[in-house]
């Protein structure tokens, strides 16, 4: 019963996305911009990172934090529909069918999860087109499946501000005071090596630095002094602990007034 539940709600929240095109290209153009505009301009820094051993160019370097910018940021603002469904009254038909709670809150939240993967696609086909290389086109996969996990944490913070704010304006003070920060106090764009040591100590709490630096291993093949082992390991523990805190806070929010 669980499992049909969450898939309703799946597949309606896919649906949803399906017919939203504008929505997906305007979603698209900040992560597009970071890896073509950004890229170029910040490539006299290769220094920089050559003296920490990663011998590539830069935009290869950044085009990993780049792809998780945009998980973040599509898992992020994902819950946002929990809002609208809220306030034009679908939340309220689904809560009297014996549809479980946490069903919705599960089903919303992988959806939103594979929705990020779909856009971090794209801007892979954006780094192929301009030049950033791959060892080989299999690490693709083990990449969308690592985004896919890593937007399923976020998105249960994405769902958990929804479920416990009562405005949109609430909702996206929250979301945009949480999704930046996260991604710069990260090695997306330089390595920890070159942050203040409180700042490197700080990044290290950062489950958004263990994902950059899993990609990035598989993009280029360069480790940065972090197994593959613990970087799944810590993703999953934020994964398991956001998903768990998203389930039992929006069965708790979602009958209360909106």
């Amino acid at each position: 019963m669980i499992i049909s539940d969450t898939y309703t709600i799946f597949w309606r929240e896919l649906k949803r996305y399906r017919k939203s095109r504008s929505g997906v290209l305007i979603r698209l153009i900040q992560p597009a911009i970071w890896i073509i505009v950004i890229g170029n301009t910040f490539a006299g820094t290769q220094p920089l990172i050559e003296a920490v051993g990663f011998d590539g160019e830069y935009i290869e370097f950044m085009a990993p934090g780049v792809i998780v910018l945009t998980a973040i940021f599509t898992s992020i603002f994902g819950g946002v529909n929990t809002l609208w469904d809220r306030r034009y009254g679908f939340m309220n038909k689904a809560l009297t069918s014996p549809i479980s709670r946490s069903s919705i809150a599960l089903g919303k939240m992988l959806a939103i999860s594979l929705i990020a993967a779909l856009q971090a696609s794209l801007i892979i086909g954006i780094a192929l087109a301009i030049g950033v290389s791959f060892p080989n086109f299999f690490v693709i996969a083990p990449i969308m499946a690592i985004v896919i996990l890593f937007s399923l944490g976020f998105s249960g913070i994405s769902v958990t501000v929804a479920a416990t704010a009562k405005s949109q304006e609430t909702f996206w003070g929250i979301i945009n005071f949480l999704g930046m920060p996260l991604f710069m106090l990260s090695p997306a764009l330089f390595p920890l090596e070159l942050l203040p040591d409180w700042l490197a100590t700080a990044a290290q709490l950062n489950p958004v630095t263990y994902t950059v630096l899993l990609v990035r291993e598989l993009m280029t093949g360069v480790g940065e002094g972090v197994s593959a082992i613990m970087s799944i390991g810590i993703i999953s523990a934020f994964v398991l602990l956001m998903v768990g805190i998203a389930s039992y806070t929006f069965t708790r929010e979602v009958n209360k007034p909106f």
